[in-house]
């Protein structure tokens, strides 16, 4: 016998494969290996040994095992047949997935052309982010191109757990294109497949799948979920602005009937819709319309999902916050602790938290594993808790650590969020940062200043308004990279006026851009650098392309900007610019902020609505008054002035730059005092 048999158990010359009896596959399936490892031994069992040493971290001896029939004569295509149904059924029994994904992977050693296995493999890959096989995506996809009949419910469950995915994994995109092919179109999968190419960027690839699940749209609520990704995908692509409009109008009367309805929403309908509506704020100024909407919408989900969810709502109805001499537990829930704009400003209030008086929690509903998100997990400081993307999972979490107060990030960007608001874990509840206020009844307060919504915003909220003393929103600053762009590489001269834009398609409409044109128009040597994250790039330069040609401009005064691989270098880019112009109706936020901190003057346009008014309370509280704008006039005369009177650029710059030693805007420990106080308050009422 050679070496390395010495190790195993001698063979017979019986042919069938021996069956385990039902007490080895327990003490297997449990984790005794040590005892089905001398079962198995003893009955001469070669698969299920080989699994036994195997999940007992003995890889060489498990793949000794499984060699030695070979070695004894075995039929070679008899034993693999025999080994790929033990590790397929054993895969399946096991309740950790860790460990089905080890014998998955085995099996596909044994079998790479095993589709079914491939299949299983991709699924328990996303459910354990174990995306370092760049191949496995592949190869399955070339299988499925020439495999006649594929396990077509197995297959669909692929693309589900694929599509639920937040981060797509390498050749994602190829397998689902091909899958999709192989399959019976359903609404499910195409409205998947849309989402999932909008979070790629393919925006207008999205709407050919969109245009198909219309034909399977069978009740009001899954036309409002395809009308949302279609406006959506309209909107971000920059430049297919009138069909957004059109699409918008569409809707929102489909959104209206719904919420007027007496139709019961299921929860899961419920959950989806609850974040709906929140569009509108891009393509119109109107705060009455819009908060009426998003009351509307907040209110009728909130109570079909605490209607569904009746015994948890009681439970959670019995809580009371801790007494003014108490540590108080505050929580802050969102997807954004990551390199997200609402991380970036969050992690000043985190910091300067008293640790004395509040313990911190932070409710992650997105895990991407970035250096941001890591510098929170590892605060010793924080309690981060990374938990799946469902509301009544984080609701369960955070009324078990008994949170006193619940702070919401991320409002209407979140439909995990919204719906665990819903519930109420937390006996006092807060919206603040990431939008403007979702339109919960669970919800009491929404964190502002006196700025960023005038006081005739009072009776269109269902949430009290909380003005803090200074600004809504303040940091310590941002760190700044190495630039990537110079003028002379983009072909700019050195004398010239540079406007710079830098906004999402979202932001972008025809009327804004041609805001901007003008003031080139009347700017000479001037240029306007534009930056559109998340948009179609193609479509977004033929419309501001377009719309130059028809206000005199010439394109050759465009400079359209790549992606920036990080935020830094985005940040140090911004010094290419003498002007920063603003969008509206929807303002930028943190873009305002880190060209404010860079002293780069800003011209913003004021409306009513809180995503109009952010430009404004920020210059304000940077202490500048120069850029504000209450008209369409007010923005062309600002932009004009600022291009055109150098001196008066230098004053407002400079300003800016001193203005960093004591405006409140850049006083985040201040400002976290004054939040601090704020939530002490309205625990005492």
């Amino acid at each position: 016998m050679p070496p390395l048999m010495e190790f195993l158990p001698a063979m017979t010359d019986e042919t069938t494969f021996p069956q385990p009896d039902p007490s080895t596959l327990t003490a297997l399936r449990e984790g005794d290996y040590e005892g089905a490892i001398a079962i198995l031994e003893e009955q001469q069992n070669f698969a299920y040994l080989g699994i036994a040493h195997l999940l007992s971290g003995d890889d060489m001896t498990a793949q000794l095992v499984w060699m030695a029939p070979l070695m004894e004569g075995e039929d070679e295509a008899a034993w693999t047949h025999h080994l790929t149904q033990v590790l397929a059924q054993e895969s399946l029994a096991l309740p950790d997935p860790g460990l089905a994904w080890q014998l998955r992977q085995q099996l596909r050693q044994f079998n790479p052309d095993h589709l079914e296995n491939l299949l299983h493999l991709i699924q328990l890959s996303g459910q354990l982010h174990l995306w370092d096989d760049d191949a496995l995506l592949d190869d399955t996809a070339l299988l499925l191109e020439s495999d006649a009949s594929p396990p077509q419910d197995l297959l669909q469950q692929t693309c589900q757990a694929l599509l639920s995915q937040n981060n797509s994994p390498p050749g994602s995109e190829r397998f689902l294109k091909t899958a999709l092919s192989r399959l019976p179109e359903n609404f499910s999968l195409l409205l998947g497949m849309a989402r999932f190419l909008q979070n790629r960027w393919q925006n207008l690839a999205s709407l050919d799948y969109l245009h198909q699940a219309q034909a399977y749209v069978e009740s009001p609520g899954q036309e409002i979920l395809r009308s949302h990704l279609l406006l959506r995908g309209l909107l971000r692509s920059g430049g297919r602005w009138p069909e957004a409009q059109q699409a918008f109008e569409q809707y929102r009367q489909h959104l209206e009937q719904l919420i007027s309805s007496e139709t019961e929403l299921s929860l899961e309908l419920a959950s989806q819709v609850i974040t709906a509506g929140g569009m509108m704020a891009y393509l119109s100024d109107d705060l009455p319309g819009y908060r009426q909407l998003r009351n509307r919408v907040g209110h009728r989900c909130q109570a079909a999902i605490q209607q569904h969810l009746a015994q948890v709502t009681e439970r959670y109805q019995s809580q009371s916050p801790k007494g003014s001499g108490d540590k108080l537990k505050i929580g802050y829930l969102s997807e954004c602790f990551r390199q997200h704009s609402v991380g970036w400003l969050v992690r000043w209030l985190l910091h300067y938290h008293d640790r004395q008086k509040f313990e911190i929690h932070l409710y992650s509903l997105s895990q991407t594993g970035d250096r941001l998100q890591q510098q929170f997990a590892q605060d010793t400081t924080l309690q981060f808790h990374p938990l799946p993307y469902s509301g009544l999972a984080a609701a369960q979490r955070i009324h078990r650590d008994q949170i006193d107060i619940l702070v919401d990030l991320d409002s209407i960007t979140s439909n995990a969020g919204c719906s665990t608001l819903a519930l109420k874990p937390a006996p006092i509840q807060v919206s603040w940062l990431g939008c403007d206020a979702p339109g919960l009844p669970a919800v009491d307060y929404f964190l502002v200043d006196s700025d960023v919504l005038g006081p005739e915003a009072e009776q269109q909220y269902s949430e009290k308004l909380w003005r803090l003393p200074h600004s809504y929103i303040a940091v310590d600053g941002f760190e700044m990279g190495i630039p990537s762009l110079r003028r002379d590489r983009l072909n700019i001269p050195s004398d010239a006026v540079v406007y710079f834009c830098s906004q999402s398609g979202y932001k972008r409409n025809p009327e804004d851009t041609r805001r901007q044109l003008r003031i080139l128009a009347r700017v000479p040597n001037s240029y306007l650098l534009i930056k559109g994250v998340y948009s179609d790039a193609t479509s977004l330069q033929q419309q501001v392309q377009e719309l130059a040609e028809a206000e005199g401009v010439d394109r050759k005064r465009l400079r359209f900007l790549p992606i920036t691989p990080s935020e830094e270098i985005h940040r140090a880019n911004l010094t290419l610019a003498d002007v920063v112009l603003d969008t509206y109706p929807y303002n930028g936020t943190t873009t305002t902020l880190e060209a404010l901190w860079a002293g780069i003057p800003v011209v913003s346009r004021v409306g009513q609505q809180f995503a109009s008014r952010q430009g404004y309370t920020l210059l304000k509280h940077a202490g500048v008054e120069a850029g504000i704008a209450f008209s369409d006039e007010d923005y062309l005369d600002w932009g004009v002035r600022l291009g055109q009177d150098v001196a008066l650029r230098r004053q407002v710059s400079a300003q800016l730059l001193r203005n960093r030693r004591t405006a409140p805007l850049w006083n985040a420990r201040q400002f976290t005092r004054e939040v601090e106080l704020m939530y002490q308050s309205i625990v005492n009422r």
